[in-house]
Order: C-alpha cells, then sequence, then structure tokens
C-alpha cells in the first residue's frame, strides 16, 4: 500500500531529498510505513516521466504528490463534476498567511477541466470538487470563486451564486436575493485579524455582477453578511459598458472598471462610486488593448493596498492606487530576453498570478517573467523558458507558495482511483535572478523594519498614531523610503528621518517617525477632498523602499491597516461617588433576588411622550442588578449632572467633554432641566425629545444620537431661533445645565447617549440607575380650601374683636335701663 520511490536525475533541485531517500531505504516497510503515517500521511515521489504535458520548466523541485487511500480529502465526489469557464487553469488561494487558521494551511482551489479544493496545499490526493444536481443541470460551469473569511467560499455557477463551507463541510447552498443572471463575484479578505468586527465586515462585503452590460442596467449586487443574501445598487445612467466592478475597502467606494467610446477609440475608465448608489466620478483614462471584444481578467493582490492588475489575452497593467492611475507593465531587458516589453507574437499570456508585492506571467509560448509591484514603476525580468515536447498550448496553474517562491503544477488521473495526484514544480525565484544576465541592480538597503507591520490600529476621532521605522541603506546608493496610504481622503500623514547611529559594520542607520492623523484634522487637504467625517473609513499605510528594484525579494514593503473607527472595546461608565447601598439604604442582596419596585401611574408615560394624568396602572419593574449595579444615591432637592468617564477596555481614558442626553427608560418624566434655550447661549433652535419622537415608529433608543444631533450653538438663520420657555435638554460636563427632579422619592434608570459626532466614531451608552430620596410626603389637604378657611377664620376673629367689647357695653347699658 505504500512506497517511496526515487528516480535519478541530473537536472538541478533532486539533491534536495536524496538524504529522506536513503533513511527510507534503510527502514523496513512496516516501519516506514509507521514513520510516513507520523508525517501528515502524504507520500512524495521524486519523478521525470513522460507525463501528457511533459513541459520542463527550470524547476529548483519537482515532485509528483499523492497520499494513501486512508488520508484523502474528506470531501466524496457526488453530483455534477465542476469545471472552469476558461482555457486557462488557475490557482486561487486565500490570501491569509498560516496565522489566520490557528498555524493549519490556508485552503486554495483549483480551477480547470476539473475543479480541486485542498486543505493542506495540494499535499494529497483528490476527488473533483461536485455539486449536488438539485441546484444545477449538467454541465456546472464555474466562472468565479471567492474565499470568505476561513470557513466558507462563493462560487458562481451557470450564473448562479452559491456558498460552500469548506470548514465543517455542510454543503452547498444558495444565496439570497440575486434575481439576474451574475458571472462574476468579488471580496477583500481582511488578514490582519480574524476576530475583530470592522475587519470581519471587510470580509464580508462581497460584491456580484455580470460584465459587458451597459452601466444604466447592470446588475450589480451587494452583500454585507459574506454572500448569505445581496441587494441591488442602484446606478446611475451611463452609456458605457462594465468591464469589472470592485469593491475598495479602503476607499469605501465601489469601482466599475468600463469601456466607452471617445471620439473614435475605445477606451476604458474607473468610475466611482458608493455601495448605496452608483455616480459618474471617473479617473483617467487607458485602454485594455485591444479594447473591443477581448476578454479581459482583473485581480487584486493581498495586503489592502490599493493594488490593481489588469491583463487581457495581450496587454498587462498595473494601477497601485485604487485604478485612479493605470501603467502597463514593462520587461528589464537581459541577454536572453532582449526586449523592454512582451513580444507576444499574437499568442498572449497564458497565466498571471501576484502575491502582495510579487507578481509572475506566463505567455502561451512558455516563457516565464517574474516582477515586483512598485509605485515607481513595475517592471518584470525573464527568468526562464519551458521546453515543451508534447502537447501545444498546454499551461500550467500558477501560485506564489509564499514570498520568493513560486509554484507550477497541474492535476495526473491515478490509474488506480478515481483520484487525482498532483506534479508541482516549485521555483526558487532568488536563485532564478541570480543567474540573470547582465546581473540585475542589488537591493539597494540592508535593514526594513517597523514594529507595525502586519498589524491593525483604530484611530479615534482627533486622535493620532505614531509609527517608527529603521532603515539601513547599503553604502554608495541613495536608497531612501517612501510613504503612501490607500485613502489619502481619510488619513493624512507626516513622516520625518533622522540618524540614529551606525550598524557594526559602519554603515549609517537612519529612523523613520510617522505621524498619522485624520484628514479632516490635518490642515492638508481641501474640503472637497476630505471624505464625510461621520462614518467609519479604512486605509493603509505602507512604508516601501523608492525604486528598489526587483531583486529586493525580502526586502517586503510594511503595511497596517488603519481603522478611522470605533475601538470595539471602548466604553463609557457613570461616576458613582456614593451609592444607595454604601449608606444603608438598600443591601446588595436584596437587589439581586428579584428585587422589584413599582413606578405610579402618575409618573410614567410608556410613548416617552412625557404625557400626563394618563388613564394606567401602576408599572412594576423587576431591578436588574447585572446591568445596573447599585443604585446611585441623590438628593432630590439638588441639580444633578452625570459625570461619564471614557474607557477603552479597562483602561481610564478621560472625563467625557462632550454632549450627551438621557432619558428614563421606563417612561418616567418627573423631572425636568435647569436651563432654557436662551439660558444656554443657544444660537438657534435646540432638539429636544418631544420634536424627535414625534415621528411614526420613533423610539427613544435611536431617536437621538450623534448621526442626526445638531447643536443649537451654531445658527441657522432666522427660521430657528432660541425659545425663552422651552427648556435646553442637552447636557455637557462643562456648562451649567441640570437635572432637576420632583418631589418624589424613588428609583429611575437612566440611559446616556453621547450626541456629539466629533468626539468619538463610537456609539457611546450605558444604562445605570439613581435612587431619588429625602422628599417628604405631598399633603393631602386642599391647599386653596384651607387658605380660604384660614383666611374666614382670621375676619371672623377680627370682627368678634371689634364688635364683642361694644356688645358687652351695650348689654350693660340695657341692663341698667331695665332696672
Amino acid at each position: 500500500m505504500w512506497k517511496a520511490l526515487q528516480l535519478s536525475r541530473s537536472t538541478r533541485g533532486t539533491f534536495i531529498r536524496r538524504r529522506r531517500h536513503r533513511q527510507l531505504k534503510r527502514m523496513t516497510p512496516k516501519a516506514a510505513l509507521w514513520k510516513s503515517c507520523a508525517w501528515v500521511v502524504f507520500f512524495v515521489k521524486h519523478v521525470l516521466t513522460q507525463t501528457q504535458h511533459n513541459t520542463e520548466w527550470p524547476c529548483t523541485e519537482e515532485r509528483l504528490v499523492y497520499s494513501s487511500y486512508a488520508y484523502h480529502s474528506r470531501v466524496k465526489s457526488f453530483g455534477n463534476t465542476l469545471s472552469y469557464i476558461r482555457r486557462s487553469p488557475l490557482i486561487l488561494q486565500h490570501p491569509c498567511e498560516e496565522n489566520y487558521f490557528g498555524e493549519k494551511n490556508p485552503p486554495a482551489i483549483y480551477l480547470g477541466e476539473k475543479v480541486f479544493l485542498s486543505s493542506d496545499g495540494f499535499e494529497s490526493s483528490l476527488l473533483p470538487l461536485t455539486i449536488p444536481t438539485y441546484f444545477v443541470m449538467p454541465p456546472a460551469i464555474v466562472s468565479a470563486v471567492t474565499f470568505v473569511e476561513n470557513s466558507r467560499m462563493l462560487l458562481v455557477i451557470n450564473e448562479k451564486v452559491f456558498i460552500f463551507s469548506f470548514l465543517s463541510l455542510e454543503g452547498w447552498q444558495r444565496t439570497k436575493g440575486i434575481d439576474r443572471p451574475v458571472t462574476e463575484i468579488k471580496n477583500i479578505d481582511c488578514c490582519f485579524s480574524l476576530e475583530d468586527p470592522v475587519c470581519r465586515r471587510v470580509s464580508n462585503t462581497i460584491i456580484a455582477y455580470k460584465p459587458e452590460d451597459p452601466i444604466d442596467y447592470s446588475n450589480i449586487f451587494f452583500s454585507k453578511d459574506g454572500g448569505y443574501s445581496f441587494d441591488r445598487i442602484p446606478n446611475a445612467p451611463s452609456s458605457s459598458t462594465s468591464i469589472h466592478d470592485y469593491n475598495y475597502i479602503t476607499l469605501s467606494q465601489i469601482v466599475a472598471s468600463t469601456n466607452a467610446t471617445v471620439g473614435y477609440k475605445e477606451s476604458s475608465y474607473f468610475v466611482y462610486g458608493g455601495a448605496l448608489y452608483m455616480n459618474n466620478r471617473k479617473d483617467s483614462q487607458f485602454c485594455l488593448e485591444p479594447c473591443g471584444n477581448d476578454t479581459s481578467i482583473s485581480f487584486i493582490p493581498p495586503g489592502l493596498r490599493g493594488f490593481i492588475i489588469l491583463r487581457t489575452n495581450n496587454s498587462l497593467l498595473f494601477s497601485f492606487n485604487n485604478g485612479l492611475t493605470i501603467e502597463p507593465i514593462t520587461v528589464h531587458p537581459t541577454e536572453e530576453y532582449g526586449n523592454e516589453s512582451f513580444i507576444l507574437n499574437g499568442k498572449g499570456f497564458c497565466n498571471v498570478a501576484a502575491h502582495k508585492n510579487e507578481i509572475a506571467a506566463i505567455t502561451n509560448d512558455l516563457k516565464l517573467f517574474y516582477g515586483s509591484l512598485d509605485m515607481v514603476a513595475t517592471k518584470m525580468v525573464h527568468i526562464g523558458t519551458a521546453m515543451l515536447n508534447a502537447t501545444d498550448g498546454h499551461c500550467d496553474a500558477m501560485t506564489f507558495v509564499t514570498t520568493g517562491i513560486l509554484l507550477l503544477f497541474h492535476p495526473i488521473r491515478s490509474n488506480e482511483s478515481e483520484y487525482y495526484n498532483f506534479e508541482k514544480c516549485t521555483i526558487n525565484i532568488q536563485d532564478r535572478l541570480m543567474s540573470v544576465q547582465p546581473p540585475l541592480q542589488p537591493c539597494p538597503v540592508e535593514i526594513l523594519s517597523g514594529d507595525f507591520h502586519n498589524k491593525m490600529y483604530y484611530l479615534d476621532m482627533k486622535q493620532e498614531l505614531h509609527f517608527n521605522v529603521t532603515f539601513v541603506p547599503k553604502e554608495g546608493t541613495d536608497a531612501h523610503p517612501y510613504v503612501t496610504v490607500s485613502n489619502p481622503h481619510v488619513l493624512a500623514f507626516q513622516a520625518r528621518i533622522v540618524e540614529d547611529g551606525y550598524t557594526y559594520n559602519g554603515n549609517t542607520k537612519y529612523s523613520m517617525h510617522i505621524r498619522l492623523l485624520q484628514q479632516q484634522f490635518s490642515n492638508m487637504a481641501h474640503p472637497e477632498f476630505q471624505e464625510d467625517i461621520y462614518i467609519g473609513r479604512l486605509s493603509t499605510i505602507t512604508v516601501d523602499i523608492y525604486n528598489k528594484g526587483i531583486f529586493c525579494i525580502d526586502m517586503h514593503p510594511l503595511t497596517a491597516l488603519i481603522a478611522m473607527d470605533c475601538p470595539p472595546r471602548k466604553h463609557i461608565r457613570i461616576v458613582k461617588t456614593t451609592t444607595a447601598c454604601s449608606k444603608g439604604l438598600f443591601k446588595s442582596v436584596l437587589l439581586q433576588n428579584n428585587f422589584s419596585y413599582s413606578i405610579s401611574h402618575k409618573v410614567y408615560d410608556p410613548t416617552f411622550r412625557g404625557r400626563e394624568h394618563l388613564v394606567q396602572e401602576d408599572l412594576n419593574v423587576t431591578y436588574r442588578y447585572d446591568l445596573w449595579g447599585c443604585p446611585l444615591l441623590l438628593y432630590y432637592d439638588s441639580p444633578w449632572l452625570p459625570l461619564l468617564e471614557l474607557w477603552d477596555n479597562d483602561e481610564f481614558v478621560e472625563y467625557v467633554s462632550a454632549d450627551f442626553v438621557l432619558f428614563e427608560i421606563n417612561g418616567m418624566h418627573n423631572y425636568d432641566y435647569l436651563l432654557t434655550e436662551v439660558e444656554a447661549n443657544c444660537m438657534s433652535r435646540a432638539q429636544n425629545w418631544t420634536t424627535l419622537l414625534n415621528y411614526p415608529e420613533a423610539e427613544p433608543h435611536k431617536a437621538w444620537s450623534r448621526y442626526n444631533y445638531q447643536s443649537c450653538k451654531e445658527p441657522r438663520g432666522n427660521e430657528s431661533l432660541p425659545s425663552a420657555s422651552s427648556k435646553y435638554q442637552v447636557l455637557n460636563k462643562n456648562e451649567k445645565n441640570r437635572i432637576l427632579f420632583e418631589q418624589y422619592n424613588g428609583i429611575y434608570v437612566f440611559k446616556v447617549i453621547v450626541v456629539d459626532a466629533l468626539y468619538s466614531y463610537c456609539e457611546l451608552t450605558t444604562v445605570f440607575s439613581v435612587y431619588v430620596h429625602g422628599a417628604l410626603p405631598k399633603s393631602e389637604i386642599n391647599a386653596g380650601k384651607t387658605l380660604v378657611s384660614f383666611l374666614v377664620l382670621i375676619f371672623g376673629s377680627i370682627l368678634m374683636v371689634y364688635y364683642f367689647p361694644k356688645l358687652l357695653k351695650e348689654n350693660a347699658r340695657m341692663k341698667s335701663v331695665w332696672t
């Protein structure tokens, strides 16, 4: 059942596994079988056999990979076998590294005459991927595939979108919301963090479309839940024809690559718009030769840097800035290939692969080119030609295994089963570049490092980030780093370079200090250049060496993802200096044991509109100690202002100095505000709960927020003037407005909402309880009647004092007369 075969070969690369082969020959079959099972249970043999293609690339290592039956993939073959729509095969690897998958191999899919899904880098035999017949009828043609997070992928099969969960093998399901045929699907995986909510939102943003349709009725569908459901994006009318659509996360825009007739010439350009609409904002024109009916392919290298590669059969273009400028990729002339452009002789490109800042291309006459993606100029160099001994026109699939390691391979049907093995050719790019004549420009830098590389950072409102970069240029070179941001509409930077000592061999060491801040607060750009400040945005920052050349394979750029957004653990807390528990009015044990209290029917309105004299019952409320803790203790006759703290995770940041509002979550309205709009120095009419809740379906948790808040401290014309009778319902630590309580003892549960849009991207809210005490019971005696009775009594007493002596005298006089 097990065997390992090593065949002799004079070409380079076979020495890599000779020691392993000698060890295996000395092992008994039983011991060898045990050893193989302990080593991930796959078997590799070096071969030099006549295959059906028989192409010989300049391989550093060539292998035929197959595995024993017990360790084949768990994917079983049933239903319709999938096949790829294009003639040239394609490998799509998940763009994220091993740490994104818990040190496991990222998944990869091979698209060709058969489709194979692998979770171990195609290091075991596989069955072709199939789809059940009740989803699609044969033939099942795949036109596009994309990975979503680390658990599933989306495939366009026969112009319909399906989800395949490869991690749990839950099988296939159809997406919802796409009611028209589509052939393309795209997303951008955020590999900086698996659990971060912003990064997950990026990875779960998908667009699906069908190219070659006029934009005014092109069907572009947009998903925010990872492809489970889609919504259509309405488009502005246009006479252009859609070629490709992209979701440029770091620009927060949907971008359409289009063809249009300009004068007498067919040209292409990008149209930019939002996810809710498409407008006609365009960039500079370019041409995909030929611009007519030629099929074009586009892909975005991983890293969120704004790179995009476009190719047709006869042209290869590159953009480093999300399509704002497009330049052709040129060739560095060598002795073997002396041209500065691709001489395709009508045969065109066979395959193109890209990885972060690298690119490789195979032409249909089997010439292999390699280059680095650079902002200054992207050049490629010829590094080898395959010797074709059999069927003409064969093209191997190609991908980068890691930086500087290129893999070409194709599947081979097993003679003993339905499984397919894989013949692999690994090419070490550095070795190939060493043999190029005349020699390439050496890498001009020795060190380029920064501890921010491959990390994600948050930049909240009006905050700054500071990065340090260490670089050491080689002696005699003028190499220096440059800084780019993928979305300059939201992220600005300042950088300065200083000398920072010397290395052990005497070269000067430099430090670059980078200061990052929001473009809106940088004073570096016109307001028209800046993006909307109220919604969170993304941008990457990249530090690279200017014009470093092709030879700098291991000197990778330094990239970090900056989210101008709410840090996920930022929150506010209420300051509780004195609580009802600390003063002995309540015991924590009592509040935790299903404690409930009653709210009088006179002091609450379930619609939160402050209506009085409602015919309703008293409201019984169960106290949530787990959410509210011990209530804050307040005296009813003391004006009160909540004091809020800003926290990031468990670290105190500051006391909140922004505008905020509050409401009682049970509808209690027996409290008021100290200041009127005029007393609060408003320059325009202030918002209040009554007007904001006077809309259909309005509810207090969402009626007033940072998205609709309008400060009354800004003038809005004569039609909106402050009122001397309206109470000002906005609070701030630095202002005099306060909460006034009526003569009432009881528990209030308030929700605080920070509404200042320029304070933070976060929706800062918190819920807490207060216990108001000290109010004497209200008297049941009618004050008016009591006053009238008291006045009558006084008036009667006065009359009696005045008339009683007179009556006594008159009575005495009468007695004297009668006597």
